[in-house]
């Protein structure tokens, strides 16, 4: 019969809290349609693998019909309301039952679909007379361009004459006068292309033709250029002081029109140069032998009545410049900065965008919202947005603007504005977020160009404006960052280490091409220890509520570094920390090429670590695998060069048992005949934690295995051999009976194993925390 383990005792308390964490599920040149693939299904067999892994939210590229077909990602949205349906088909991304088993998936394994949506453009429409267009071409340009007023791009709209049936104009010579309408000195030179075609004479796949000076014709006493149909002419706008005009004839045959009826297009592109206010001022017909400038229409392709879905209806009213709202096109919100840009202020563009928005949510299935280009609409329109679908029940939980600005007080401003328009009951439910560009590029410089690192610290929007975390998206890369230079070339690991650790500067968002490996990026996919970290950031950070930097500029916590390792200012050591349950967490980031050797200070106020705190590495890149505070406060953190770990202050147990078999009921002590014989083994006995000491105290008797246990149907969270001494107390081998274990605070059942005895378990998980008074327990039986 096994003899029976008589008593034990251990002590203290930790609490669990969930973390949210994003993905971007693409990158630029993600796999279309057009080309054979079909991402939908990519990410649905995914979707288990990412769950498991920790991500709540999984961020999908723009899903609506682009005018630039299959091969777009999706910020050209022409028809808001086909995702891959009716007569069309599959757009880039898949079809729309591709996307329902996607949205399917997501939800069966607790994962939300982030929507990126696109409220400040739209393309692909129908062309239509834009009046408003016309009018602020022929108006505005001549008297206002001082005044900040900027030129309409003239490759978005197109003019027309009629030919043929009653228009009068027929065969014969036609001259097109075109120049600056201000004359503005600013505009000199301005290259730009003219095009002119019937609808009998279109393209004709010929080289470009050159202009030619002097080009400017009758009005200036000068010859023209002749210009042809279907062929690009080359040009530049003229300067004003000689001239200012370009004169283009055109010999129309009554082989190039359809006499009963046809259209004379004219379109105009930007070449080399930025858009200047050129246009037409004249059109002299020579069938008719005058000048019917005054029958030149502009068009748009802005009419967007005619979709294959039916729904989102729009036309040039909705868009800039329109008759009620003619701007000045200036600025981050009113210049077009991409295709048309939508006017939010007209109530009719704000009911097809609210109205979308809901559809998304209660048709598709999308659980949250990241707001394209929001730099570039009022934050107005986000905050009433925000009101409608609160009051329709809406409340998605994740809902981030991207604001493309490294400025953290603009990015804080732009939350702080859609606050102020959002109704209080909505702000109770919907928390508008930001991504943070500040502090990426902070994590770009410390990985690419070997800054001072300690820059990280202040340049994130928390820490730089004071705005709550909880407003703030972090990241490290994604699909704007696609030009040479533009992404992080070297480590990027070191970055997510931060933003996956640091759990109070925002929710963090992983790109998919730092996560998978994939061709073209400079980055070997880091699942492996995103994973990791993930896992580590919700066992042990989630719910610590303040921070530290202990390696910050002028830090009172005196960091050294050893002579030829990392320097102070190529390291990132801080403290996280919780008041209510004192577990502490250590994280360190070495960005530099030398291994990491540093002594520094931490914070022992309240609650906090203190002398002969332990902890231990959960991510096991440390040199030193365990650190003990030292009597002055401090820690020596050693680590390989670009590398990082993260300590977590371990539990310490105290505990007291008698083996039955070795106890000496008159001594009230157990035997050392093993020890005194030297028959006890300097290896451990358990193959759990197989360990060889050098030297064993006398007053030890045996071995003890001791376990923590989670649940005691699963494996054990630590197992730990030790000695148990003569009077009970387990200890190590030097005889200290206060035993650290590396497991974070938390509720735990104990387990005592022995070889020759009965295993003992308590009877209920026991709270354990930090260091604990001594206490014996034999004498307290149950």
């Amino acid at each position: 019969m096994k003899n029976v383990i008589i008593a034990i005792y251990f002590m203290s308390a930790g609490l669990l809290f969930s973390q949210d964490f994003l993905m971007q599920t693409w990158y630029w040149d993600y796999p279309k349609t057009i080309n054979g693939y079909n991402w939908a299904d990519t990410l649905t067999n995914k979707a288990q693998e990412l769950s498991n892994a920790g991500f709540t939210y999984l961020w999908l590229p723009p899903l609506s019909r682009a005018s630039f077909g299959n091969g777009s990602n999706g910020y050209d949205p022409k028809d808001l309301y086909d995702l891959g349906e009716f007569e069309l088909g599959a757009t880039g991304f898949g079809t729309r039952q591709n996307v329902d088993d996607l949205i399917l998936e997501f939800n069966n394994v607790g994962i939300n679909a982030i929507a990126d949506v696109v409220f400040n453009h739209r393309d692909g429409g129908e062309a239509e007379d834009n009046l408003a267009v016309e009018e602020y071409i022929e108006t505005y340009y001549n008297s206002k361009v001082n005044e900040g007023y900027n030129p309409f791009p003239y490759d978005r709209f197109r003019c027309y004459i009629l030919l043929g049936g009653t228009s009068g104009n027929g065969a014969g010579d036609y001259y097109f006068k075109v120049s600056s309408a201000s004359g503005h000195s600013k505009f000199n030179n301005y290259e730009y292309n003219i095009y002119i075609q019937t609808t009998t004479i279109n393209w004709q796949n010929l080289p470009d033709e050159i202009e030619s000076e002097p080009n400017g014709g009758g009005d200036c006493g000068q010859s023209n250029n002749n210009i042809h149909l279907g062929v690009n002419m080359n040009a530049e706008v003229d300067d004003p002081i000689t001239c200012r005009t370009d004169e283009f004839h055109l010999n129309l045959t009554s082989a190039d029109f359809d006499a009963e009826g046809d259209t004379l297009f004219i379109y105009f592109g930007k070449r080399a140069s930025d858009y200047s206010d050129m246009r037409i001022y004249g059109i002299w017909s020579g069938p008719r032998n005058s000048d019917i400038v005054d029958e030149l229409k502009y068009q748009t392709y802005t009419d967007f009545s005619n979709l294959p879905s039916g729904q989102g209806l729009m036309n040039y009213s909705n868009f800039k410049p329109n008759s009620t709202n003619a701007t000045k096109l200036d600025g981050d919100w009113d210049w077009p900065w991409f295709f048309y840009d939508y006017d939010q202020n007209v109530l009719s563009t704000k009911n097809v965008l609210f109205s979308w928005t809901k559809w998304l949510w209660e048709d598709v299935g999308i659980g949250g919202l990241r707001m394209d280009a929001v730099k570039h609409f009022p934050p107005e329109f986000v905050g009433d947005l925000f009101d409608y679908l609160h009051d329709e029940n809406i409340n998605p939980q994740l809902t981030v603007g991207e604001f493309y600005e490294a400025n953290p007080h603009i990015l804080k401003q732009w939350i702080e504005n859609v606050y102020l328009n959002m109704d209080e009951d909505t702000k109770q439910n919907i928390i508008p977020r930001i991504f943070d560009f500040s502090l990426r590029q902070s994590l770009k410089d410390a990985c690419d160009w070997s800054s001072d690192v300690r820059n990280i610290f202040n340049s994130s929007i928390v820490d730089a404006t004071g705005l709550s975390g909880f407003n703030v998206v972090t990241f490290v890369g994604n699909h704007d960052f696609r030009d040479e230079g533009q992404y992080i070339q070297n480590n990027s690991i070191l970055a997510y280490a931060y933003i996956l650790t640091n759990n109070q500067i925002g929710l963090p968002c992983v790109f998919y091409p730092d996560y998978y490996t994939v061709e073209g990026f400079p980055t070997i996919g880091n699942q492996n220890e995103i994973d990791k970290l993930i896992s580590v950031h919700k066992k042990y950070i989630t719910g610590l509520s303040n921070k530290e930097y202990l390696s910050n500029f002028n830090s009172i916590r005196n960091p050294y570094s050893v002579p030829g390792t990392a320097e102070t200012d190529e390291a990132l050591v801080y403290q996280l920390m919780d008041e209510a349950t004192g577990s502490d967490v250590i994280v360190a980031i070495n960005f530099s090429d030398l291994p990491m050797d540093m002594w520094i200070g931490v914070n022992e106020d309240g609650n906090r670590l203190g002398t002969d705190s332990h902890l231990f590495d959960v991510v096991g890149n440390g040199i030193l695998k365990n650190l003990t505070v030292t009597v002055d406060g401090r820690i020596n953190i050693k680590l390989p060069p670009k590398s990082y770990s993260v300590w977590v202050e371990g539990v310490t147990v105290q505990t007291k048992v008698f083996l039955e078999g070795a106890y000496n009921t008159s001594l009230h002590l157990m035997n050392t005949t093993l020890n005194d014989s030297e028959e006890l083994l300097l290896t451990s006995p358990f193959a759990e934690d197989l360990i060889t000491v050098t030297n064993i105290d006398a007053s030890i008797t045996d071995w003890i295995l001791i376990e923590l246990y989670e649940d005691l149907n699963n494996e054990p969270i630590i197992s730990k051999s030790v000695f148990v001494k003569n009077d009970g107390w387990l200890a190590l081998e030097d005889g200290s009976t206060t035993i650290p274990l590396n497991a974070p605070a938390g509720n735990y059942y104990i387990v005592i194993k022995h070889r020759n005895h009965l295993t003992i378990a308590s009877a209920e998980k026991i709270s354990l925390s930090g260091t604990i008074p001594l206490n014996d327990f034999t004498t307290n039986k149950k």
